[in-house]
């Protein structure tokens, strides 16, 4: 048992207190009322329960004006008085006091030291001696260190106590309590009182049992809480494991350790480059900037009805500054009395903040961010279990903040790495295109440039014979009519005349000669025809962009094709009045050729339908030119394009012909000429047995193709 310091133990003889003295002896209903009191105070596990019961069961035992129970914190230098039993209107003591306000008494409660005083010394000397003598009399027996009034001071105690114990007969009674505290035992009276020794032994007595009682009450107090630490790091583990969004794991770690500690404001700062503060980069941002920059940075979670602190706060305040110096946690019961903060600070007053607890957010030696805990309606001092649980917090928030860097790392680096496989499947499909427009570029060159000599080397010849036939026909008209002259005048030919008639057939010649020349007529002016449709189709006197009529574009293509269009398929026009349109010719009837040669293959296989191609033409006419489009349709009834294959049909070299019929290069090049070079759009809709429509829509100024043209003049 601990030790007791008596400072003037007064004990006067009177008659009223003969009654306490026997009834506190140590008898069988002493030791009945010890185990009363004990059975009650133990009848919980809660310790601010325990330490109620035991002042209110000291209350009705000792007759006092005022039974508390305090606790003495040696790293804070604080007392803390956790709850009283108060006889008649007397205002409450609950609260936390500075050791100071205790003055003399302050060493004796830093030594855990028994205290027994019976309130103003005395003044006649003659009692006084009587009175020592029956103290040193009653406290006989009581085990340790002893102080006698002879050998104290002779300036009464009470008189520097302060507020707290001011005049007051006091008995304090040590309790050992958990490590770095010690709570004791308060009885005090407005008057003088006297304490005898079985009344110290019977306190004494109930505290060893308090103590007990205190040491199980924090056992179960520490289970608790270890408990609540492991349920509030489960969770944001398991927010962790559901979701790597940083924002959303910090506002809702934020949110329950706010309810665990019953704190006001919980805010976490972000400190990206604890070397260099953020804001020292915040301080140079414009405000849409600096506002990102918070939203990136800053979260917190407060209690109605005090509101958001985010705006005022500064990322580059004194706090912040010490703890990622020193990487140490920060506790400030009262942020007035804190020199780095101060009672004039403008943030902390704003946000009306009273006590903080900052903690270090840090993994692996790097500072991830800050945590601040603050409270705003009292000044709080904050335990060691509050200290725990905060920095349990932060160590699984630092382990979250780790993922979520890691997870939007990894997010970007997949970002990156899909912008850099898309430009990659960009680059080939450009190069695809590239690589079919120049075989086709090639190949038309060639073909144009080979369908050009063609038609020239034709054209020479069937212009001469062409130009000459009215000549032939003049000249045999005049043999034919000289011949029939001659019958007409010499009707009576000889024999060997005769025989020359009979075998050339005179009267057969004066009719087939005039429709063998027409015949030649007919077949040079095909032949011209053909000549100018090739020349029309090729276009090589036309390689820049000019106003054409696309009839006529349609009209040379289905010249060409006329020979391939069998016998069965019907070929259906169905023109529109079209205005001139600004385009390459060139392009367009290669355009149209690879569409109606695409829909001739559509109709090869046996069908029961029958086999048309509809040539559909219209025009579509707004404000300006630019808002106007021509539209032309090509439709078959063939057997139609799968949908699992509609995408890729205008991919290069994608075909569904067998190996040696095609390359694959029709549709991919019609679709750059009608897309890329015109502006336009190329589409097809197609269904299984009901054949494939494709449209083409091209507008009727080209505005871009004419500037281009200008600037490359």
């Amino acid at each position: 048992m601990r030790g007791f310091t008596l400072f003037y133990p007064v004990f006067p003889l009177f008659r009223h207190r003969t009654w306490l003295t026997h009834t506190l002896k140590y008898t069988a209903s002493q030791t009945a009322l010890l185990r009363r009191i004990i059975d009650r105070i133990r009848n919980s596990l809660e310790l601010q329960v325990v330490l109620q019961t035991a002042v209110d069961e000291v209350a009705g035992v000792v007759r006092t004006d005022r039974c508390a129970f305090l606790w003495y914190f040696q790293d804070s230098q604080r007392v803390q008085v956790v709850c009283e039993h108060v006889n008649g209107d007397r205002p409450a003591w609950m609260g936390n006091f500075s050791l100071s306000q205790l003055g003399s008494l302050a060493p004796l409660i830093r030594q855990g030291e028994l205290v027994v005083t019976t309130g103003r010394t005395a003044k006649h000397h003659g009692i006084r001696r009587l009175l020592d003598g029956l103290t040193n009399g009653l406290i006989n027996g009581l085990t340790g260190r002893f102080f006698s009034s002879s050998t104290a001071s002779d300036q009464p105690l009470n008189q520097d106590v302060g507020a707290l114990f001011s005049q007051q007969a006091m008995l304090l009674v040590p309790v050992s309590g958990r490590e770095g505290s010690t709570g004791f035992i308060v009885c005090l009276s407005e008057h003088r009182q006297l304490w005898s020794a079985a009344e110290v032994d019977l306190m004494q007595a109930i505290a060893q049992q308090l103590e007990i009682a205190v040491r199980q009450a924090q056992l179960y107090e520490r289970t608790q809480k270890q408990a609540q630490r492991e349920r509030v790091v489960n969770q944001i583990t398991a927010q962790t494991r559901q979701s790597l969004d940083l924002q959303t794991i910090l506002q809702q770690a934020i949110a329950q350790l706010l309810d665990a500690l019953n704190v006001d404001r919980c805010l976490v700062h972000l400190v990206e480059n604890s070397n260099h503060p953020n804001a020292a980069l915040e301080a140079d941002c414009l405000d849409h900037e600096r506002a990102r920059f918070r939203r990136k940075h800053l979260f917190e979670v407060y209690r109605p009805p005090l509101s958001k602190s985010i705006d005022d706060f500064d990322p580059d305040g004194p706090m912040t500054r010490w703890v990622i110096q020193t990487r140490q946690q920060v506790v400030i019961p009262d942020v007035n009395q804190d020199a780095r903060i101060g009672p004039d600070n403008s943030e902390y007053q704003t946000a009306q903040i009273k006590s903080s607890l900052v903690v270090p957010v840090q993994a692996s030696g790097s500072l991830q961010a800050i945590l601040y805990l603050n409270q705003c309606t009292h000044v709080r001092h904050w335990t060691r279990d509050d200290q725990k649980l905060a920095q349990a917090v932060a160590d699984q928030l630092a382990i979250s903040i780790q993922q979520g860097h890691l997870y939007a790392q990894s997010r970007q680096q997949a970002q990156e790495s899909a912008a850099q496989a898309k430009q990659l499947a960009e680059t080939l499909q450009a190069l695809q295109q590239t690589q079919a427009q120049l075989i086709q570029s090639e190949k038309m060159s060639s073909l144009g440039q080979m369908v050009a000599g063609i038609a020239h080397e034709i054209n020479n010849p069937i212009t001469f014979i062409y130009g000459n036939i009215p000549y032939i026909e003049s000249h045999l008209n005049d043999a034919l009519r000289l011949i029939t002259a001659y019958q007409t005048h010499y009707p009576q030919a000889t024999d060997s005349l005769q025989g020359l008639i009979e075998e050339v057939e005179p009267d057969f010649l004066i009719q087939d000669v005039p429709r063998i020349l027409m015949s030649m007529r007919s077949g040079a002016g095909r032949i011209r025809e053909i000549v100018a449709s090739l020349r029309n189709f090729s276009r090589l006197d036309e390689a820049h962009c000019k106003v054409v009529n696309l009839h006529d574009g349609l009209e040379s293509t289905l010249s060409i094709l006329k020979t391939q269009i069998p016998a069965d398929v019907h070929l259906c026009r169905q023109y529109g009045k079209l205005p001139p349109i600004e385009c390459f010719p060139s392009l367009l009837n290669q355009v149209f050729l690879h569409l109606l040669k695409n829909a001739l293959d559509a109709l090869e296989l046996p069908q029961s339908t029958p086999k048309t191609i509809t040539v559909t033409t219209e025009a579509s006419l707004g404000d300006r030119p630019t808002q106007s489009w021509v539209t032309v349709t090509i439709t078959d009834s063939g057997g139609g394009i799968d949908a699992a294959i509609q995408p890729k049909i205008f991919d290069p070299f994608f075909t569904t012909k067998e190996i040696g019929q095609g390359c694959g290069l029709g549709l991919a090049i019609s679709y750059q000429a009608v897309v890329h070079q015109h502006r336009g759009s190329l589409s097809c809709h197609s269904t299984v047995g009901q054949g494939s429509t494709f449209t083409v829509k091209i507008p009727v100024g080209q505005p871009y193709l004419i500037s281009s043209r200008n600037q490359s003049l």
